[in-house]
């Protein structure tokens, strides 16, 4: 299925909570031999933050980490919104970010009981393609591919990103545009007024 990739290929799933990383990386992993970097966890496990309790991650180890990890030649896997924050181009073949309606990331938060701050934040990260522009920042738009999952389920998210693994030819960018959608729907206050 992906015979055409080398053995030491590296793909990254990022974009805004709430877009279905994690779960695309479950069901890559059913059908790829890939291993798994999971930033988050990485960072847990690694204690890796700046100051305790708030949270914030030490970029620099946990990017010192990764790059020990991805010393090994084997196809490799890394998810996470913070991709481009700790990764570097050389490091990766392939970012697909995974993009998905305000209104259905606004419901995910909501219901992961994300606070009404934090929702606001990615919601209008999500918008204004945030993570987007600093994966192309990061990376270059030659390794970035740009996915919708807004209407697909886990499995066709799956395919979609497997079929963008060997083809250059159907990975896209600027293909999503959220803020028009919320100006249509006159929605542009709710999402991006800040208090």
């Amino acid at each position: 299925m992906v015979g055409n990739i080398s053995d030491s290929f590296r793909l990254v799933i990022t974009g805004n909570p709430g877009v279905g990383k994690h779960t695309a990386a479950i069901e890559l992993k059913k059908i790829l031999d890939f291993a798994v970097i999971d930033i988050n966890d990485l960072a847990v496990k690694n204690q890796a933050f700046l100051q305790m309790p708030s949270l914030e991650i030490d970029s620099k180890k946990v990017a010192t980490i990764i790059e020990s990890k991805l010393g090994a030649s084997q196809r490799t896997l890394i998810v996470g919104h913070l991709a481009p924050y700790v990764l570097k181009k050389e490091w990766i073949d392939l970012t697909i970010v995974l993009r998905k309606s305000p209104y259905a990331i606004l419901s995910t938060l909501e219901s992961r009981k994300y606070s009404a701050e934090k929702i606001r934040e990615n919601v209008a990260s999500e918008i204004l393609g945030i993570i987007l522009y600093d994966s192309v920042q990061c990376f270059g738009k030659e390794k970035i591919a740009e996915l919708d999952t807004t209407q697909s389920t886990p499995a066709e998210v799956c395919q979609k990103i497997v079929s963008l693994l060997g083809a250059k030819a159907g990975r896209k960018i600027g293909v999503v545009d959220w803020l028009s959608l919320v100006y249509e729907k006159g929605d542009v206050r709710r999402f991006l007024e800040y208090s």
